[in-house]
């Protein structure tokens, strides 16, 4: 369980990151397109800037799933946008009014919408990675593993080349805090088997995506352990098929770098150096 230190921490660190991301985002401009009549229903496209990569980034926002939007989190498809990549941000429906599969279904209908806008463009969308922070985690973990669900909407897994993991909750079998415990809850209705919403659960081996795990030693949201036995997981099914990044710094705990690592410098931010790295090292 998480020192209630870090609990204090993650709070005070909320009003500066909130501050910033008002000042950033009222300079940025994205495509925006719905897919619903929930006004969470949308995705925003981002086009790239300078030397074009050949990679698309799918980014999922978090909020502990029941807050959060493509638009407040603009900033962040642009710094994917900025470093050459097409980039979609998705939108989806909150709990608790929404309950779970609510929130996996419009990701999944948002990309086959985004996908198809993308080649429409004449943009190529055969080499996917898909990005989420914290619930956002989750769900992008859901995007790449989910069977199901994939062939339900038509979705080629061997599309997805990576999947990168910011302080997402992969797994619901460790000891979460009480907050965090009561938004689980609160996802899903009584008596859902979860294992059906669980990445952990959802891996068999099969996936060709690489993954890489992000996480804060202090995050007093989303458990470390919880990434640390999927990582453990997907390695022991596919070896040296993960990685993970521990960030070890007593002032990070989890709003600071699942949201707020992205107001950094990706030339002078180790994460951000380790994640576009890793990005461009991707097999095709």
């Amino acid at each position: 369980m998480a020192d209630p230190k870090n609990a204090i921490g993650e709070a005070l660190s909320l009003p500066k990151l909130k501050l910033d991301q008002a000042v950033k985002n009222s300079e940025i401009k994205a495509g925006k397109h719905r897919f619903g009549p929930d006004n969470k229903q949308y995705f925003l496209y981002f086009k790239p800037s300078g030397a074009i990569k050949r990679r698309i980034i799918v980014y999922i926002h978090g909020g502990g799933w029941m807050a959060g939007s493509p638009n407040r989190y603009k900033y962040i498809g642009k710094v994917f946008s900025d470093m050459g990549y097409h980039t979609v941000s998705l939108g989806y429906r909150h709990t608790p009014l929404y309950k779970y599969p609510a929130q996996a279904e419009d990701v999944f209908t948002a990309y086959v919408k985004a996908i198809a806008f993308l080649q429409k463009s004449g943009v190529r969308t055969d080499r996917v990675v898909v990005v989420g922070s914290s619930a956002g985690g989750h769900l992008g973990g859901i995007l790449v593993y989910d069977k199901e669900m994939q062939q339900k909407y038509g979705i080629n897994p061997n599309v997805f080349k990576g999947l990168v993991s910011l302080g997402g909750i992969l797994s619901f079998g460790v000891e979460y805090a009480p907050t965090t415990q009561l938004l689980i809850e609160s996802l899903f209705e009584k008596g859902y088997d979860r294992k059906r919403a669980e990445p952990i659960s959802l891996v068999d081996g099969t996936e060709k995506a690489k993954v890489l795990c992000i996480h804060a030693m202090n995050d007093p949201i989303s458990e470390i352990e919880n990434e640390a036995k999927f990582v453990e997981h997907v390695n022991s099914l596919r070896p040296k098929t993960a990685d993970s990044m521990i960030i070890r710094d007593e002032n990070v705990f989890h709003s600071n770098l699942v949201m707020g690592v992205f107001f950094d410098d990706p030339e002078t931010s180790d994460p951000l150096k380790v994640l576009f790295r890793w990005v461009e090292s991707l097999p095709d």
